[in-house]
């Protein structure tokens, strides 16, 4: 269970002994929040990067497989029906390995680009 601080307006009436023991209370309440509050901020950021690291390898498996399965030649909407991406970031991913390996592109009839990964 977490902690939870909960504020209330000082009792003028309070003895100083009240008023102490409030003070530790919350005190105290920091002193376990904050490090809780921290933990917690570590872990989700941890499984963020585990979470991102999954997809990247993911893409890239799915890529590679791509590549060898049609002699390096796909279109974007192949890539991104294979990968379950949108089709602006199956576009930009391969936008991006197309630089990275000096693809070309063919535009077909109809204006669709396929692009071409030498093998």
């Amino acid at each position: 269970m977490v902690p939870v601080l909960v504020w209330t307006m000082p009792n003028k009436d309070a003895s100083p002994e009240d008023r102490e023991e409030d003070a530790n209370a919350a005190l105290g309440g920091l002193v376990l929040g904050i490090p809780a509050v921290a933990w917690g901020a570590w872990l989700a950021r941890g499984l963020y990067r585990q979470g991102k690291q999954e997809k990247y390898d993911r893409l890239n498996s799915t890529f590679y497989r791509l590549i060898k399965e049609s002699d390096g030649q796909f279109t974007v909407l192949r890539f991104a029906m294979e990968a379950q991406l949108p089709g602006k970031e199956a576009k930009k991913y391969l936008d991006e390995k197309a630089k990275e390996f000096q693809a070309n592109f063919d535009v077909t009839e109809t204006g669709d680009i396929s692009y071409r990964f030498h093998l």
